[in-house]
C-alpha cells in the first residue's frame, strides 16, 4: 500500500500530500528507490476532503507503477541513458560498445540534453542537437564532427528511448520522429600495385615479426585486433588458410583484453597465398627459437603475434609502429 504524508507550511496549513509506492530491492539485493508523487491539497478543501482525495490519487498512483505506466517524472536524459549503458553492460554487450556508449553520451549527449526530463524530450530538441554538433569546432581535436559520429549519437539515443517506451515511461520514441543525420559516402581506399611493392621493399628492414604481421595484413584483409587475436591452432598449412575467431583490443579502462570478433559475419576462414604460408612456417621456426632463448620468462599462450613474454601484442603498439614507418592503416 502506499506511503502518504501530509506537507504543512509554517503556520501549520495542510498544502500537499507525499505519496511514496515500495519497490522492493533489485537483483544486487539493495533497496530500490520508491515511486513518488506529490498530491496538492486546494486551499478550500476539509483537511478530511483533502485525505479521501490523496487516498484516491494515491489508489491510482500505486495501480499504475505496478503495471509500469506510470512514468518518474524527475528522470533526466543523463540518469536513464547511463542506467541503460549499464543495462548493456549487465547484459553482455562488448566492452567497445559499452566504452563507445560512455563516450558518446558524455561528450555529445549529457553537455547538450542531459538535463532534459525524460518525459519532456521531444524530436525538436533531437534535431536541435544534430545541428548543433555538425558545426565546426565540435571534435575533441576542434574540428568538425564527421556524419558516422552524429549517426552514432542517433543510434544510441533511439536505443534508449526505445527502452524508455518499452518500458512505459514515454509514449513513443522521439528518435523514430526525427531523419537520422546523413552519413557521408567515402571511396574504399586501396593500396595500389606500386605502392605495395614498396612496403614490401621497405619490410626487408624491418625485424621478423612486424615484416610477418604486414605481410598477413595486406594479403588477408584482417582488421589489426583480428590478426593479433590469431593463434596457431587457428592455422591451417594443410589447406592454406587462417581461422579468424578472435579479436585482441585495447580501452583504457580494462587494458588489452581478447574477444570476439566485431559481428558475428566476422568469424570466417581467409585462404593465404601459399607463399605467403611458406614465410609463415618461417616465422614459427623463427618464434621457437626465440622462446627457447628466453626460457621460462616466455609464457607461451600459442599466439602467432606476441611480446617478448609471450602475450599478444598491444594493438596501439602496432598503430604506433605503423605510423612511424610509413602511415600504414589495417585498423
Amino acid at each position: 500500500m502506499a506511503n502518504i504524508q501530509p506537507r504543512r507550511d509554517k503556520s501549520g496549513k495542510l498544502i500537499s500530500y507525499s505519496i511514496r509506492v515500495h519497490r522492493g530491492r533489485g537483483a544486487d539485493g539493495h533497496q530500490l528507490k520508491p515511486w513518488t508523487a506529490t498530491f496538492p491539497v486546494e486551499p478550500t478543501w476539509t483537511e478530511k476532503s483533502a485525505r479521501k482525495k490523496a487516498e484516491a490519487f494515491a489508489a491510482t498512483f500505486e495501480k499504475e507503477c505496478r503495471e509500469g505506466t506510470r512514468s518518474d517524472t524527475r528522470q533526466t536524459i543523463e540518469q536513464y541513458t547511463t542506467y541503460c549503458i549499464d543495462l548493456k553492460e549487465q547484459r553482455g554487450a562488448k566492452v567497445s560498445t559499452v566504452t563507445l556508449y560512455r563516450s558518446l553520451s558524455s561528450r555529445l549527449i549529457f553537455p547538450f540534453i542531459g538535463h532534459i526530463r525524460l518525459k519532456d524530450l521531444k524530436p525538436q530538441h533531437l534535431n536541435d542537437l544534430y545541428t548543433e554538433l555538425s558545426k565546426e569546432g565540435k571534435h575533441k581535436n576542434g574540428g568538425r564532427l564527421s556524419g558516422k559520429t552524429i549517426l552514432e549519437v542517433h543510434r544510441l539515443l533511439h536505443t534508449v528511448l526505445e527502452q524508455a517506451m518499452m518500458e512505459g515511461l514515454i509514449p513513443y520514441n522521439p528518435a523514430a520522429r526525427v531523419e537520422p543525420p546523413k552519413r557521408e559516402k567515402s571511396d574504399p581506399v586501396y593500396y595500389q600495385p606500386e605502392e605495395v611493392s614498396a612496403i614490401l621493399s621497405a619490410l626487408e628492414e624491418e625485424g621478423e615479426q612486424w615484416r610477418m604481421l604486414v605481410l598477413l595484413l595486406l594479403v588477408s584483409g584482417c582488421r589489426r585486433g583480428e590478426a593479433l587475436g590469431l593463434k596457431w591452432e587457428d592455422v591451417s598449412f594443410e589447406y592454406n588458410r587462417i581461422h579468424i575467431c578472435r579479436n585482441v583490443l585495447y580501452t583504457k579502462e580494462k587494458g588489452v583484453y581478447v574477444d570476439t570478433p566485431k559481428t558475428e559475419n566476422s568469424t570466417r576462414y581467409v585462404t593465404i597465398p601459399a607463399d605467403i604460408m611458406a614465410e609463415l612456417r618461417k616465422h614459427k621456426a623463427w618464434q621457437s627459437a626465440e622462446r627457447m632463448r628466453l626460457g621460462t620468462y616466455y609464457e607461451n599462450e600459442g599466439y602467432v603475434f606476441t611480446q617478448e613474454n609471450g602475450s599478444p601484442l598491444h594493438p596501439c603498439s602496432v598503430t604506433s609502429w605503423m605510423n612511424f614507418t610509413g602511415e600504414l592503416n589495417f585498423c
